[in-house]
Formats: C-alpha cells, sequence, structure tokens
C-alpha cells in the first residue's frame, strides 16, 4: 500500500474531489459493493474450514492431507476462473453503463466461453496428472493413492465454477448486488447444510 501510494503521489494521480460532507455517503457505497468480492474471495476459504473440520470425524490425519493437497491444487484452479471473471467485469461495466447491451451480451458470451474452454483444458490435464500431484507436495504413497481415487469427484464441479465466477462478475458489473451476495455465500452454507445433515444420518444409522 505504501509503495502504491508512493507512486500515485509522485505521479501526482492522487486527487481527492468528494466533498467532506458526503464521504461517509461514498465511503458506505463502496462497503456495500465491496462486500460482493470480498466474500467471493473468502468464501472458498470458509468451504476450506468446513471440509477440514469434517475430515477429521470421517477419515482423520490422513483424509485432512488428502483434501489439503486437492485443495492446493483446485485452488489454483479457481483463481484462474476468478481471473476471467475479474478481467471480464470492467468490459461488462463499461457497457453497461453505456447501455450498450449488444457489447454486453458478446463480452458475456466470451467469457463464458472461455472459462469453459479452460476448465475443460484443466480438467483433462489433472485428471491425467492426478496420480503423481500427491508426490508434488510430499505425500504418502497412501495419501497420493487416495488422491488420485477422490480428484475427479472434485473435478466435476470446475465447469460449473467457470460459470458461476462469469455469473457472479456480471451480476456485480450490472448491479444486481443481491444475486452477487446470493451466488458468493450459498456455496459454504450450502455445503455446511449437506455436510451436518449427512452427519446426522450417520449418526442415524449407528443407532
Amino acid at each position: 500500500m505504501l509503495t502504491a501510494l508512493a507512486y500515485l503521489l509522485r505521479k501526482k494521480q492522487l486527487t481527492l474531489s468528494i466533498p467532506f460532507s458526503k464521504m461517509g455517503k461514498v465511503a458506505a457505497a463502496i462497503i456495500r459493493i465491496g462486500i460482493a468480492p470480498f466474500g467471493l474471495a473468502m468464501s472458498p476459504n470458509i468451504s476450506l474450514i468446513i471440509i477440514n473440520r469434517f475430515s477429521v470425524s470421517y477419515g482423520g490425519e490422513p483424509a485432512i492431507a488428502t483434501y489439503a493437497c486437492i485443495a492446493y491444487v483446485i485452488c489454483i484452479i479457481y483463481l484462474i476462473l476468478q481471473g476471467v471473471g475479474d478481467g471480464c467485469q470492467p468490459l461488462l461495466s463499461q457497457c453497461y453503463g453505456e447501455k450498450n447491451w449488444t457489447d454486453l451480451k458478446d463480452t458475456r458470451k466470451l467469457a463464458y466461453g472461455f472459462a469453459f474452454a479452460l476448465s475443460i483444458a484443466e480438467c483433462i490435464i489433472l485428471h491425467l496428472t492426478r496420480g503423481s500431484l500427491g508426490v508434488l507436495f510430499g505425500a504418502s504413497g497412501a495419501v497420493n493413492l487416495e488422491i488420485a481415487r477422490i480428484m475427479p469427484i472434485f473435478l466435476v464441479s470446475v465447469p460449473f465454477v467457470a460459470v458461476l465466477r462469469i455469473t457472479a462478475a456480471s451480476f456485480y458489473a450490472t448491479e444486481k448486488s443481491v444475486c452477487f451476495y446470493v451466488l458468493t455465500f450459498i456455496e459454504p452454507l450450502f455445503m455446511l447444510a449437506l455436510i451436518l445433515k449427512q452427519r446426522v444420518d450417520r449418526q442415524e444409522m449407528s443407532v
């Protein structure tokens, strides 16, 4: 932050033309809109915490080690797809501000296609190399075999995440904040509900 401020001051690009009386309103608007991308960045971490917590109950340390390696790899894939969403968002915002609906639809269609193509390519690469992923993280032979067995389950979600990231960016760019919030926070909440339900079902079966 200090480096960025020094650059802006040196280039004389740091100006403030907002009246002091309106700063509170502007700050509130920034926070209201900023919660959405903040949640988008945080939701994978919330999901990670939830899965790690219940991995202890279901499989102990081997399950945690298995998911840790998978999470490292999947996180990179998700960030690439999020980059596509973040990259198209300013273009969608510009088209929306200009009321250029044709370019908006074309840009969104291009983003969907590119993100989906990336997700398929990434799934193919990870599926072909799944047997050696654990070695990259120093996992044991047993954990490496488990990673190879479970990885395809996680890869099924990747194309859906591609669509989700572009849809979320589109909502964000076109001032549909409520829809953005729903898409952002429903994943960890839905996952927690399913895991809790499965845990209750297992407890009932054991009784």
